[in-house]
C-alpha cells in the first residue's frame, strides 16, 4: 500500500513499517535483533488499543519483559513522567517498546536516551510527527523544550490500530501537518536572509510529506485506510527530515513558536493544554495571516524599544526569561529586507490563505479560531509579540519585529 521506500533512511531508523495488522511482526523484529527483556512503556488508553495486545504477542514468542502503564489517560511529558519512567527502566531491560502516540514516544526517547536504552515504538494514532525524529518535545520548569535524543530503532504504524484512534487525534496529526505550510516559509525566509542552510533534499522531503497529508484531508473523517496511511507516511516523512537535519526547523516555525507560547502560559495558569498538533493548526492560520498581511513595500522602522520587550519577557516568561534573555533575537538591516523584498513577497505570494487551510482542518472537526483553544485576544497579542523570544531563529515574526509591525498585525 505504501509508497514510499523506507529502506533509503535506514541510517536514521533501521526499520519502519506502516501497513495494516503488523503488530504480529514486533515480537519477530525484536527476536531477529537479539532483545530479550524489553520494557513495554504504555498508558491506560494505549494499553487497550494496542498494548495488551502486544503483550500477549511477546509472550507467545518467549521475550521476557515487564509492563509499565502510566496511569494517567491525559499524560504529560514532564519531570514527573520522566521521573516514573526512569525508576521503571532496571538493568536487565535491553530494550523499551512504546506504545502509543507523541507523549510516549517523546518519553522513551528522552527516557532512553539518559538511561543508554534503545527504544521501538508502536505507534497507535496518526496525531504527531515526531515517531522518525531525534527531537523529543518536553516541558521542564514549565518551558517548552525540544532536545536531541534519540530516533527509535525501528517504527510500527499499524494502520488497523490508527485508524481506529479518536478523530481528535487525526485532527492533531493533520493540523501538526498543515503547520508545514508556516514553517517551511519561515525556513526559505531564513535561508534567502541569513543563509541559513536549506538542503533540497530535505525541503523536498517536508514537500512530500505536506502534499501527503494536504491530499488525504478530504477523506481522513471517514478513517478511510488510504487516507490514514497517506498522513501516517507523511507523519513519519517528516520526523526523518528532522533527524536528517539535526533539528526541528524543517517541521516547526512561527505556527509552533505561538502554540508552545500558548502551552507554556496555561501551564504557569495550572491549566490543562490543549492538544499540541490542535493548537499547531490554529497556529499555522495565524502565521499565513501574518505572512499574507506583508505590506507592498516596508518602510524603513523608527527606533525599537528593546527594553519594553525584556520587561515583558521578564513578566510572562518566569523562571526561564533570565536564559531567553542572554541572547538577543536576529536583527536585520532594513537594507537587506528591502533588498530581499520581492523574493520574501514571493514565498508570501505562494502560501495557500489561511481560509483555504482552515477548510481543510474542519474536515476533521479540528479547530479553526484561537478562541478555540483557549487563546483569548490579550493571550493572542501578546503571544504576537514574545513567541519569537523561546527559540532564536528567523521566522516571520522576526522579519515584522525587525520592521516594527508585530504591533500592528491584523491581531492587535
Amino acid at each position: 500500500m505504501g509508497r514510499i521506500d523506507w529502506s533509503k533512511y535506514t541510517d536514521i531508523i533501521g526499520h519502519i513499517e506502516i501497513s495494516e495488522d503488523i503488530l504480529t511482526n514486533i515480537p519477530g523484529w525484536i527476536k531477529a535483533k537479539g532483545y530479550d527483556n524489553v520494557l513495554v512503556v504504555q498508558d491506560i488508553n494505549t494499553h487497550e488499543a494496542a498494548g495488551a495486545r502486544i503483550c500477549v504477542l511477546l509472550k507467545e514468542a518467549g521475550i521476557g519483559f515487564d509492563e509499565f502503564v502510566y496511569a494517567d489517560g491525559e499524560l504529560k511529558a514532564d519531570e514527573a513522567a520522566i521521573d516514573a519512567l526512569s525508576k521503571a527502566v532496571l538493568p536487565q531491560h535491553n530494550l523499551l517498546l512504546g506504545v502509543g502516540s507523541g507523549t510516549i514516544t517523546d518519553l522513551c526517547k528522552y527516557v532512553g536516551h539518559k538511561t543508554l536504552k534503545p527504544c521501538v515504538i508502536a505507534a497507535t494514532a496518526p496525531s504527531m510527527d515526531g515517531y522518525a525524529s531525534k527531537g523529543a518535545a518536553m516541558t521542564i520548569l514549565g518551558m517548552k523544550i525540544t532536545p536531541q535524543t534519540i530516533c527509535p530503532e525501528a517504527v510500527f504504524c499499524d494502520i488497523t490500530v490508527m485508524k481506529d484512534a479518536p478523530m481528535i487525534m487525526f485532527a492533531s496529526g493533520l493540523g501538526d501537518m498543515l503547520g508545514k505550510y508556516s514553517a517551511m516559509a519561515d525556513w526559505e525566509l531564513s535561508h534567502i536572509l541569513t543563509g541559513e542552510p536549506m538542503p533540497p533534499e530535505i525541503y523536498g522531503m517536508m514537500s512530500e510529506a505536506l502534499r501527503l497529508c494536504a491530499e488525504s484531508a478530504g477523506v481522513l473523517q471517514n478513517r478511510d485506510i488510504q487516507a490514514v496511511t497517506r498522513l501516517t507516511e507523511g507523519l513519519v516523512l517528516s520526523g526523518i527530515a528532522m533527524s536528517l537535519y539535526g533539528d526541528s526547523r524543517p517541521a516547526s516555525g512561527t505556527e509552533h513558536h505561538l502554540s508552545h507560547y500558548w502551552e507554556m502560559r496555561r501551564l504557569a495558569e495550572h491549566k490543562k493544554p490543549v492538544a499540541h498538533g490542535l493548537s499547531v493548526g490554529v497556529g499555522a492560520l495565524c502565521a499565513l495571516t501574518l505572512w499574507k498581511s506583508l505590506p507592498v513595500q516596508p518602510e524603513r522602522p523608527g527606533e525599537q524599544d528593546r527594553a519594553w520587550i525584556e520587561g515583558l519577557v521578564a513578566s510572562q516568561y518566569g523562571n526561564s526569561a533570565p536564559e531567553l534573555l542572554k541572547t538577543q533575537n536576529p536583527n536585520l538591516p532594513y537594507d537587506l529586507i528591502l533588498e530581499k523584498w520581492a523574493e520574501i513577497k514571493e514565498i508570501a505570494r505562494k502560501l495557500p490563505e489561511p481560509g483555504d487551510v482552515a477548510e481543510l482542518l474542519k474536515t476533521v472537526g479540528a479547530p479553526v479560531s484561537p478562541c478555540d483553544v483557549s487563546v483569548d485576544s490579550n493571550l493572542l497579542r501578546e503571544s504576537i509579540l514574545l513567541a519569537r523570544e523561546r527559540k532564536k531563529v528567523y521566522t516571520v515574526l522576526q522579519l515584522l519585529g525587525d520592521l516594527n509591525l508585530l504591533e500592528k498585525s491584523p491581531f492587535h
